[in-house]
């Protein structure tokens, strides 16, 4: 079998034996290096066995990352979110892949929800993944952060990891459309209006060239519908999505302002936010 190591990151609560049970139910055996990077004060007192978890304080989502990646001894590794594990068939899809050519730049997989249309969760799927459902667009520029395999040689050395960075060098993984993860993050909409604010400061703030303030205030005005009439376009592409796409409509117009406003504070101040709260 290929070496897979899974780098696995999560900001907030998370059930160890749960994610060990979905994931040894998505294939991994005994074998699978499984590394879970935490906040410290959300680690477990013991880890079960097969899991090695990593904490470090005030790391961003993107540090936890890592934090993981930097264990990992094997030639391959899987950059994957607690909140969004393999489905049942990732490993053998996702080893397939690697077996048969193993000098690819890296390989994506789908983002599925794993609930139904009137989950509130649903909310945030569509928000943020709805563009990686199946069957993807072969036209998507976008790659899932949270559902991506990559050969050692492709990671650089650094405390965070950055699928945005990678673009930006070049990479091209390769979509295979059976390795599928099952979003299923908690949801509360007054939090999730929050991460949205958080990550659009962080966003603008590091936004180069800068805008001009009348610019930015044009753009910030007309961007929570740009950004919802996108998220509406994604999911209309899929018969199963449409209903929970204007059912939820108001709520997604709701977090997109909230998106726009981050920017606009991160456009105007030029600071970016603590990033330990980005996840």
């Amino acid at each position: 079998m290929t070496s897979l190591a899974l780098a696995i990151a999560t900001k907030g609560e998370w059930d160890p034996d749960q994610l060990l049970h979905d994931l040894r139910s998505a294939g991994a055996d005994s074998s699978t290096e499984i590394h879970v990077a935490c906040d410290p004060e959300h680690a477990p007192p013991t880890a079960p066995g097969g899991l090695s978890v990593h904490t470090k304080a005030d790391a961003s989502l993107f540090g936890l990352w890592g934090l993981a990646i930097a264990q990992c001894r094997s030639e391959w590794i899987a950059v994957l979110h607690a909140g969004a594990v393999p489905a049942p068939g990732w490993f053998a899809a996702m080893n397939e892949a690697i077996a048969r050519d193993a000098r690819s730049d890296g390989y994506v997989g789908p983002v599925e929800p794993q609930f139904g249309p009137s989950d509130p969760r649903m909310i945030g799927y569509l928000t943020e993944y709805a563009q990686f459902h199946r069957p993807l667009d072969p036209e998507l520029k976008e790659i899932p952060g949270s559902n991506l395999v990559l050969p050692r040689r492709r990671i650089e050395a650094t405390e965070d990891f950055s699928k945005t960075r990678l673009l930006r060098q070049g990479l091209a993984p390769r979509l295979i459309d059976d390795a599928v993860v099952l979003y299923a993050r908690p949801f509360q909409l007054a939090d999730y209006c929050r991460r949205r604010f958080r990550h659009g400061r962080a966003f603008a703030a590091t936004r180069t060239p800068r805008l001009f303030v009348v610019t930015a205030i044009l753009l910030t005005s007309v961007l929570p519908f740009v950004r919802t009439a996108r998220v509406m376009r994604h999911a209309w592409r899929h018969k199963d999505l449409r209903r929970a796409s204007v059912g939820w409509l108001p709520a997604i117009l709701i977090a997109e302002t909230c998106w726009s406003a981050g920017e606009l504070s991160g456009y105007l101040t030029r600071r970016p936010g603590d990033p330990s709260v980005l996840d």
